[in-house]
């Protein structure tokens, strides 16, 4: 009788044990189960957060292409084209220095005439928004012609320059640039003569982040 209940608890105890073994494993199951669905979220909340926008910005570079049509404003048969890159570097906020590298091309009366212009200017975005922004600007470069450049000139020239335009934000930190500005071409009286040109250039661009 006493060997009959002996055996009948410990039947008993190794019954609980095995219910406390398999509750606790259900429960580890679950936590890990738990955290293992909750970490997708959180990696996804981080993938999801905004890039910071560096338009503008004290110390920052960009570069990017443009080109303009300029009509002599003496003369509508004189006209010219450019298309070259410019890079650009933020002195302070929202006021870049930019240096430019163009190809030229001269329609005048007498010879055609193509050219490289190097150009350097100072662009200031007195109105800076997130999305938009107006900018005056103004400088100088230098001008090399396969020919006189007016007919009559010279071909080494000076190109200074000034004008206002639009920048707008096209995503990815991206902007799209339009403007209007007075050009000249003249040699500074370098040479024994110097008609000089002055037109109306209307030019637009995409400027990229580095």
């Amino acid at each position: 009788m006493i060997q009959a209940l002996a055996l009948a608890l410990c039947a008993t105890t190794a019954d609980y044990q095995s219910i406390d073994i398999i509750a606790q494993s259900s429960l580890s199951l679950e936590s890990t189960i738990a955290m293992q669905t909750s970490q997708p979220i959180e990696l996804q909340s981080t993938e999801m957060a905004p890039l910071p926008t560096t338009w503008g910005k004290e110390g920052t570079w960009r570069w990017g292409f443009s080109g303009g049509f300029a009509e002599d404003i003496k003369d509508s048969n004189n006209t010219l084209k450019i298309l070259g890159v410019e890079y650009e570097y933020f002195v302070d906020d929202n006021l870049s220095l930019d240096l430019g590298l163009f190809i030229m091309e001269v329609d005048q009366v007498n010879e055609d005439a193509k050219g490289l212009n190097f150009t350097l200017q100072l662009r200031w975005h007195f109105i800076a928004k997130e999305s938009w922004s107006m900018f005056l600007e103004g400088g100088a470069g230098l001008l090399r012609t396969s020919e006189n450049v007016p007919s009559g000139g010279s071909k080494f020239n000076f190109t200074p320059q000034a004008g206002v335009g639009f920048s707008f934000d096209i995503g990815n930190n991206n902007r799209w640039l339009i403007g209007v500005k007075w050009h000249h071409i003249s040699n500074a009286n370098t040479y024994s003569t110097n008609p000089g040109r002055d037109s109306i250039m209307i030019w637009t661009g995409i400027s990229f982040p580095f």
